[in-house]
């Protein structure tokens, strides 16, 4: 195999090229440190989606608008209440079904499921606001 390429300058590996030499790593290697600047300034176009993305903003969103209501099951309130639960006081929102009450429980929340009220009842106890 080393006797065929004798004679050429190439040994059939096309023109002479610089080599590989110091070009700092390969593909996004180093994106945090040679070449931050092109993805400070290419963004999207330098970076692939999910690895660095655009930085600035682009685009609307209409965040903090909402807030998701704070909710628990009766299982939770069977184990951590005796006769009373006041659920405003402790900021909880709603009152779901899960779960099985076995004990009469005055229970205040600001909202309730249908399924919870019924257990509730059934169990003996009441629900209010």
């Amino acid at each position: 195999m080393a006797k065929k390429g004798r004679g050429t300058n190439t040994h059939g590996k096309g023109s002479h090229r610089r080599g590989k030499g110091r070009k700092g790593g390969v593909g996004y290697a180093g994106t945090y440190k040679q070449r931050w600047i092109k993805t400070i300034k290419g963004g999207k176009a330098n970076a692939p989606r999910g690895k660095f993305g655009h930085f600035g903003k682009r685009g609307f969103t209409r965040g903090g608008l909402s807030e998701d209501a704070k909710v628990v099951n009766l299982c939770w309130v069977e184990e951590n209440f005796d006769k009373e639960a006041n659920l405003k006081e402790l900021g909880i929102d709603k009152l779901l079904g899960r779960g099985k009450i076995t004990k009469p429980l005055k229970i205040l929340v600001p909202g309730w499921s249908a399924s919870a009220e019924r257990k509730v009842k059934a169990a003996g106890g009441q629900i209010s606001k």
